[in-house]
């Protein structure tokens, strides 16, 4: 079995996942496979460059964990209290301030680090 076709059928059964939550309802079942699909989809995205350089595993890698411990922190945060409690972070909730500033942020960064695994010699080639 090849690396694409263990990569597809790994999407695939996350992928299975996500929907028999989205049937029970279960939010975690939804999320937490989600952010992996997305880890995937990265990797999918450079395999090219990540087969030239395979140092550059770390990127989807570091997406998927970085995103799973934020999450997880959201959830952990918004166990008792869907606001995350009763202090405030910047004029936020601890929720909203964990939304605002960590995981919004963080989609622009992974923006980013996609476009900089494209080298310009890459460019011209194409």
């Amino acid at each position: 079995m090849s690396f694409i076709d263990k990569l597809i059928y790994t999407l695939l059964s996350l992928v299975i996942i996500t929907f028999i939550g989205t049937i029970t309802g279960s939010w975690r079942f939804i999320l937490y496979p989600y952010l992996i699909v997305i880890g995937i989809a990265i990797l999918f995205g450079i395999l090219k460059n990540v087969k030239q350089n395979p140092w550059k595993m770390w990127i989807p890698v570091s997406v998927v964990i970085v995103y799973i411990i934020l999450y997880a922190w959201l959830d952990i945060i918004t166990i008792d209290t869907p606001t995350g409690g009763s202090k405030y972070i910047f004029g936020l909730t601890p929720s909203m301030a964990l939304y605002i500033l960590g995981i919004w942020p963080l989609a622009n960064l992974i923006c980013l680090l996609y476009a900089w695994t494209f080298s310009k010699e890459e460019t011209l080639n194409n």
